[in-house]
C-alpha cells in the first residue's frame, strides 16, 4: 500500500497521518497478522525510534478506528489482523505463521450452532475460526530430501 493510500485511510477513519501511525499501518499491511512485538522487533525492536509502548498506543487507536481487528491466538498471545472482514485463521504451531481463510458456508454452520447452546443473558458478537496444525513429514518426502 503507498504511503498517500495509508494517509486517506487515517483520515477517512478520522485518525490524524502522523507518522507513527503511517509507519505502524504500513507494517502491518506488510505482514498481515502480527503481534504487539513482533511489529515492534519487525520496525526495528530497540534501535527503532519507537518505543514498545509507542506501538502498542498506535495499534490500539488502530482497532478502535476499524483499521484492524485483535484477535487471540493458541499462542497465548494477542495478534493484530488489518483483515477487518469475517474469515477464518489457519495457525501453524511449528512455525507461527497465520494464513487467512474464507469459508462463509462453515462460519455460519458454527455461528448457528453456537447461537443455539448460547447461556441465556449471553449475546453472541462474532465468531472467529481458527484452525491450529503442524507439519507433517512424509516418508515420501523424506526419501526424496536423502
Amino acid at each position: 500500500m503507498m504511503e498517500e493510500e495509508i494517509r486517506t485511510r487515517l483520515n477517512q477513519c478520522g485518525l490524524k497521518a502522523t507518522p507513527q501511525r503511517m509507519r505502524v499501518y504500513a507494517a502491518m499491511c506488510r505482514l498481515g497478522h502480527a503481534s504487539a512485538d513482533a511489529l515492534y522487533h519487525f520496525l526495528g525492536g530497540a534501535s527503532s525510534t519507537m518505543s514498545l509502548a509507542t506501538v502498542y498506543n498506535v495499534l490500539e487507536s488502530l482497532t478502535e478506528a476499524g483499521l484492524l481487528v485483535q484477535r487471540p491466538s493458541f499462542s497465548n498471545k494477542m495478534f493484530f489482523d488489518v483483515n477487518t472482514a469475517p474469515h477464518g485463521h489457519i495457525y501453524r504451531q511449528d512455525s507461527q505463521e497465520i494464513t487467512d481463510f474464507t469459508d462463509e458456508s462453515l462460519r455460519q454452520a458454527v455461528e448457528a450452532r453456537v447461537r443455539e447452546m448460547l447461556p441465556e443473558g449471553l449475546a453472541l458478537d462474532r465468531v472467529e475460526v481458527q484452525v491450529v496444525c503442524h507439519a507433517v513429514h512424509s516418508p515420501q518426502a523424506e526419501q526424496v530430501e536423502s
